[in-house]
């Protein structure tokens, strides 16, 4: 099979979905060394990676024909894990949330951390969570496999965005909001401001924003 060109949404259990395989079993074949190398995530790619993608094995299974057999099938769904924080960075505990993906409906409470997890399925592409706090409803639309690496500058600003930075709608672009979102963040983080997305300010990003 070809190497497979990484698109914008696509992640590695998306794609093991899709092809009737586990995620581990793209990731860790020797022919994606390269790119597992390059990228700490697999699921977070940056579209134009190529991707191996091998062709699926026959797995016989010796049973008797006069009992009843289960077989349950591996690596779905997938687990999305969220992580709730005030302005101040500081985790939103106890919020009452309900996360709907595909139509199936997660409901929940944040725990001490601010985090949230609840399943879905590998190529969901949209959670529309709702956030009840005090009496206040707070409505999100979550785009689910659209992040970036951390150390190109669409991951960087989509980052930035998802921590409350404004990056004035750039993606890609290294234009005047983002480099005022940099030196935001870099200011609030003690990093030297320069309005870059150093190595030393996508490193602080990955760590705040959990990947």
């Amino acid at each position: 099979m070809p190497d497979y060109t990484i698109a914008p949404g696509d992640c590695i259990v998306s794609l093991a979905e899709e092809h009737g395989l586990l995620w581990e079993s793209i990731w860790n074949h020797p022919n994606n060394a390269a790119l597992k190398a390059k990228r700490e995530d697999p699921n977070v790619l940056l579209p134009g990676d190529s991707l191996f993608i091998p062709d699926k094995r026959l797995k016989e299974q010796q049973k008797s024909t006069d009992q009843t057999h289960k077989f349950v099938r591996l690596g779905t769904p997938a687990k999305v894990r969220l992580r709730l924080l005030d302005f101040e960075r500081k985790p939103r505990k106890n919020v009452q949330y309900s996360a709907t993906v595909d139509g199936t409906r997660t409901e929940g409470t944040s725990d001490a951390d601010g985090m949230i997890e609840f399943y879905a399925k590998p190529n969901a592409r949209e959670v529309e969570l709702i956030l009840t706090e005090n009496g206040r409803r707070e409505e999100h639309r979550l785009q689910l496999g659209q992040m970036d690496p951390a150390d190109s500058l669409s991951g960087v600003q989509r980052r930035l965005h998802n921590l409350g930075y404004d990056c004035g709608g750039e993606d890609g672009t290294l234009g005047e909001a983002t480099r005022a979102a940099l030196r935001a963040f870099q200011q609030e983080r003690q990093l030297p401001v320069t309005g870059e997305p150093d190595e030393a300010t996508q490193s602080a990003l990955r760590e705040l924003h959990g990947s």
